[in-house]
């Protein structure tokens, strides 16, 4: 015979358990709140109808809500975390007489879940005193009676088990738990130094948590060197998604944005995702990079890379207050610990920079990696060519790649695997302005005057190369090797490129530190940092006023490489470039006898200060 009474009692605590009141169950079941008091106060039964739903918002099955014992089993999942087991109507199959005995392990349960993760039983269980919540270790025993009272739910996020280990051995881990409750960090990294393990073992460990919420009893396992983190307002535990990371909203690349060298505009997009808004020409001129010059003679386009002949990148690390650890031409045996190193980066928000992601030997960003590390994803200055391509040829849609771009963040994924990269360490202080400018205009002295290095000349060597080259007849016949000819005005157009941003760079550095609050400079110094600033503008005008003429007469106009190149244009031409370069490389050597007598007048000073 149905107890009216008794189910209605059974609706009343189902429903506080999952913390629900009567108003918040009516809406859910589109029913009127007088209908949920009917039912709880013994008025009357639910329809037939809407028992379905009932048991669906409380959680328990039909039987459950219209046959109430005085000890009944809700919910009862066999789990190691991360694959459950339903077990609910074996374990109320083995109730006597109002209480469970059992044993908890695979035997009993009839299936087996195929890890090396902590195994265990959640249950969710009714007594005439309400719904409680308990959990049991693989191969302990469980007893549960109409006495019983373990947890209770539907209250606030409260984590009720820990333990770090396997299934070959595991330790309780809440009081390393309730220690870092005190924090109220937003995540909860699983690793060695936060839960030690025992030296015995060399197998995975994992964090497994058990926990109550206003939904119930929940499990989660978690893997060493791997993340838990809070959702829902730090009500429930969640896995990271370890398998990709993305670090969103990387600003992007390309030639023709005002930062025509590849390192310089990968630095500004690293250093500004991480909140440090350095302008390109900042880093341009911290480095020194903005003075430099350079050349091979066999015209290759790596003699435009910021870091090919001298090393820019110590004193900008210095100016940053960052350690730039650099990695280069690795063995395939040594990636997989640079791959991890670099996924390590990524997980701290920290971009890293490569120089052979796409298409040719230039600087770019890893923004990300997918598919455990096994592709990295990019910011590169060839991008804008791909996006332009799909666009006008109309396969952005083409099967799902809008999709998959707007899934990675954006990014296009890396082709190569780079040969030189560079790591971002630690924020550390950074020196004084004062100080970063007189590494700044040492750096100018060092690399104008620096001595050839693995075939590329520098500053004043490298000027003088590439006047020599141009003068080079022989060398632009069209008769001998178009094609050669044509690589090398491709060649010598690059570098004039870089040669006008780089000035360019550097006036605006200099302007802005001469216009600065520096009371250690003395007018003098001011004086002459502004006519370094104008010399160097005045080379970087000069240079695209060039660029412009060369283009027209020696293309045409056009982007492609027409015959008018083999004309009588060229040689005139180059022979205008030549003279363009001297006054370049005169000026230059002007703005290094003002560095000198800057770098002097500071040293006098400090001398007589006693700094």
């Amino acid at each position: 015979m149905i107890d009216i009474g008794k189910i209605g009692k059974n609706i009343a605590s189902l429903r506080k358990a999952r913390g629900f009141t009567g108003e918040q169950l009516a809406e859910r079941l589109q029913v009127s709140s007088q209908a949920i008091s009917k039912w709880e106060n013994a008025k009357c039964l639910p329809d037939t109808a809407i028992l379905p739903a009932l048991a669906e918002a409380l959680d328990c099955s039909i039987d459950s809500l219209l046959s109430p014992g005085e000890f009944f089993i809700l919910e009862a999942i066999y789990t190691d975390g991360q694959t459950d087991i339903p077990v609910t109507q074996l374990l109320n199959a083995l109730v006597r007489s109002n209480s469970l005995n059992i044993c908890v392990n695979r035997k009993f349960v009839g299936a087996a879940i195929e890890s090396d993760r902590l195994k265990l039983l959640t249950v969710k269980y009714r007594t005439p005193k309400g719904v409680y919540y308990t959990y049991a270790l693989e191969n302990e025993c469980l007893v549960l009676d109409e006495d019983s009272q373990t947890h209770t739910g539907g209250g606030e996020f409260r984590i009720i088990g820990a333990w770090y280990g396997n299934q070959k051995s595991a330790a309780s881990a809440m009081q390393r738990m309730e220690h870092y409750k005190y924090f109220k960090w937003d995540k909860i990294v699983v690793n060695h130094e936060t839960f030690p393990s025992s030296p015995a073992g060399s197998d995975t460990e994992y964090l497994t948590v058990v926990y109550l919420n206003a939904d119930g009893i929940h499990t989660i396992s978690c893997p060493e060197n791997n993340t838990l983190y809070y959702g829902k307002q730090h009500t429930q535990l969640l896995r990271k998604n370890e398998s990709r990371a993305i670090l969103p909203g990387i600003m992007r690349l390309g030639w023709g944005n005002g930062m025509e060298c590849p390192w310089g505009g990968a630095l500004h997009a690293a250093l500004r995702y991480m909140g440090e808004n350095y302008t390109y020409n900042q880093l341009m001129g911290m480095s020194g990079a903005c003075y430099r010059t350079c050349f091979t003679e066999v015209w290759d386009y790596s003699c435009t890379d910021a870091l090919v002949s001298f090393d820019f990148a110590a004193p900008l690390s210095a100016a940053i207050g960052r350690d730039l650890r650099e990695v280069s031409r690795l063995e395939k045996q040594e990636r997989p610990a640079e791959r991890l190193a670099i996924m390590e980066d990524i997980r701290k928000g920290r971009p890293v920079l490569a120089i052979n992601l796409r298409v040719a030997p230039e600087w770019g960003l890893i923004t990300g990696y997918i598919d455990n590390g096994s592709r990295f994803l990019c910011r590169t200055y060839f991008d804008p060519e791909v996006f332009e391509k799909w666009e006008q040829e109309g396969e952005l849609d083409r099967e799902g790649r809008r999709e998959t771009l707007e899934e990675n963040g954006g990014y296009l994924v890396s082709e190569l695997w780079p040969f030189l990269i560079l790591h971002f360490g630690e924020k550390k202080p950074v020196p004084s302005r004062y100080d970063i400018l007189r590494t700044s205009l040492s750096t100018l002295l060092k690399s104008f005057r620096a001595e050839a290095c693995g075939g590329y000349y520098q500053g004043k060597e490298a000027y003088r190369a590439w006047i020599t080259g141009l003068l080079r007849e022989e060398d632009f016949n069209p008769e001998k090797d178009g094609q050669d000819m044509l690589r090398r005005l491709d060649v010598n157009d690059s570098m004039l490129v870089q040669l006008a941003d780089s000035r360019s760079a550097a006036a605006s550095w200099l302007q802005e530190n001469a216009s600065g609050n520096f009371p250690e400079l003395s007018e003098a110094a001011r004086t002459q940092l502004e006519k370094m600033a104008g010399n160097y503008r005045a080379v970087s005008d000069m240079v695209m006023k060039f660029r412009d003429k060369e283009k027209e007469l020696l293309f045409c106009g056009q982007t492609d490489r027409l015959p008018a190149a083999f004309g009588a244009s060229a040689g005139a031409l180059r022979k205008e470039e030549a003279v363009l370069l001297e006054h370049a490389l005169a000026l230059d050597e002007e703005n290094c006898g003002l560095a000198e007598q800057i770098l002097k007048d500071v040293s006098q000073s400090m001398a007589e200060t006693g700094r």
